[in-house]
This record gives C-alpha cells, structure tokens and sequence, in this order.
C-alpha cells in the first residue's frame, strides 16, 4: 500500500474579493462625502440633514477606525503579519452597508436604475460566495488537495504557496 503525501495546508489568504471590495469602499465613500459636500457649499441640498448626519457618523467611525488600525503599520518598515491587517479590514467591511444603502436611497432615483443595483450587489454577493468555496481547502486545509489544485489557486505570481514534492 503506498503513502499519498498529504498537500493539506492553512494559508490565510483570506477572500480577495471582499478585500479589493471594502478598500473601493473607502474610495466611494470619499467620492460620495466629496460630492454632497460640494452641493451643500453651493446650496444644493440633494438628502435630508439626517442621512447627511448618518453619512459623516457613519463614516467618521468606519474611516476612522480603519485609519487608526492600519496606517500606523502601513509606515513600519517590518514584516506585516495577518493581525496588522484584520481590525483595519473589519472598520471597512463596516463601511460597505453605509455606501450600499446611501447609493440605493439617495443616489440612485429611478427604480430600474435601483433594481439594476440591487442585481449588481447580489452578483457581489455570489462572487464572494464563489472566492470562499474556492480557497476553503486552502483556507481550512480541509480537503488536502493536489498539487495540481494547489497551483491552480495560485491567481498572484507574488502568492506562496507550498507545494510538498516527493
């Protein structure tokens, strides 16, 4: 009976897509805050004070604590470990349900065009599904895989992963 090596394995590459997502966030946010804040200036009040209170609340504490989590490590000239990046991470994630629900309530007036944005969330939302089934067995080492599959996952020439060969 021969022995399989095992290719089972954790890496913490997290999913990709909620990543690059929640740091888009950030720049929508910005373009957003930019944006009511320039109409204000010239009088053109498009949301109620409320949603405008809500938005820079809602903001401050999500850009904020992404600030405050991240930035300081970003400068360090030393090895970035998962834990720099994850409190960081959480304040953007944050973020989207704040941008989502601004754009859906006050940028977007027309029904289709509301509808058109809620099939685009829900294409989101399946693409982040499809990235975590994707990387589990990377992710949880659970199954072992190939090594065939386990280059299959590699999407980055910059990602390492091992490949045991025997």
């Amino acid at each position: 009976m021969s022995k399989l090596i095992p290719q089972a394995q954790v890496q913490l590459v997290g999913n990709i897509s909620t990543w690059s997502t929640a740091t888009v966030g950030i720049l929508v946010y910005t373009v957003l805050f930019l944006w009511h804040l320039l109409r204000q200036r010239r009088g053109i009040c498009t949301i109620p004070k409320d949603s405008w209170e809500h938005l820079i609340l809602a903001g401050a504490v999500c850009i904020g604590g992404w600030a405050v989590n991240y930035l300081p490590f970003f400068f360090m000239e030393k090895t970035l470990f998962l834990y720099h990046y994850l409190p960081g991470l959480t304040f953007k994630i944050l973020l989207l349900p704040i941008i989502l629900e601004h754009i859906h309530n006050h940028v977007l007036r027309s029904s289709v065009s509301r509808n058109t944005f809620s099939a685009v969330v829900l294409a989101w939302i399946s693409s982040v599904y499809f990235v975590y089934q994707t990387f589990s067995p990377l992710t949880y080492g659970y199954p072992a895989l190939s090594a065939s599959q386990l280059t299959a996952l590699r999407w980055k020439d910059s990602w390492d992963i091992l490949i045991r060969k025997r």
